[in-house]
């Protein structure tokens, strides 16, 4: 009876060292095994660079459409013949000629109104004082304004300058030169707002912006005297009208 006990004893010892065994054994597995590392997420890609807005280009202004005889030469409007006077006066003459010119300029004003500023620059001959020819060119200057104005040309589009004898395309030593001193010209002052470059050469050489109304007349220096000796008309012939 004894050794029928002692059998399943030792059977039964025998199955649990042998799961002591097997636990210890796993448990060591278990122990020893280095987990893997986790694989870190890819980098995020860089954001696209920013483009900075362009600034928006305003577009050029129109190109200026010439009328009748009317042509546009640099910063000019130029136009055949001439508009005449009463001698040694402002007032304008209501002759043929004149009156087309001035209308044409009138015109051209209201076909293109990207011309936001016009000066109307007026010019004399040497004869008389430099005094007198700057007053005389202002007032010419002023009485076309008044014309464009009357006929349906803004004022304020317009501006005037009197020379008076300061800016000669000819030698004033004839008759024939003095005439052609004598003039008006229609300068493109304005752009759309924006000063051509007849009005920036114009502040570059420090003459002051053009304004309505009688101008200084500059002082002369010795040398421009002597010019006008030297031009002026001899004291047998007579002084051709203005």
């Amino acid at each position: 009876m004894s050794k029928k006990i002692l059998f399943p004893l030792i059977a039964v010892f025998s199955v649990g060292v042998a799961a002591g065994s097997l636990g210890c054994h796993a448990e060591a597995k278990i122990g020893n095994a280095e987990p893997k590392a986790a694989t870190p997420p890819p980098p995020e890609p860089p954001p696209p660079p920013t483009e900075e807005p362009k600034p928006v280009e305003a577009p050029p202004p129109k190109p200026i459409k010439a009328l009748g005889k009317a042509k546009i030469e640099g910063n000019e409007i130029k136009i055949p013949g001439k508009v005449h006077f009463e001698t040694n006066k402002a007032a304008i003459k209501e002759d043929k000629e004149t009156k087309e010119i001035l209308q044409t300029v009138a015109d051209v004003l209201k076909e293109n109104t990207q011309i936001t500023k016009l000066r109307i620059e007026g010019h004399t001959d040497n004869t008389g004082t430099s005094e007198h020819n700057h007053t005389l060119s202002q007032a010419r200057a002023d009485a076309v304004i008044e014309w464009l104005a009357k006929n349906g040309v803004e004022k304020s589009r317009l501006d005037g300058k009197g020379w008076g004898e300061e800016h000669p395309i000819a030698k004033n030593d004839t008759a024939a030169n003095k005439e052609m001193n004598r003039r008006v010209e229609f300068k493109l002052w304005e752009i759309e707002g924006k000063a051509t470059d007849a009005q920036k050469a114009d502040t570059a050489s420090g003459t002051p912006a053009a304004t309505t109304g009688t101008a200084a007349a500059p002082k002369k220096d010795d040398a421009a005297k002597k010019d006008d000796k030297k031009d002026a008309t001899p004291a047998a012939t007579p002084a051709p009208k203005k």
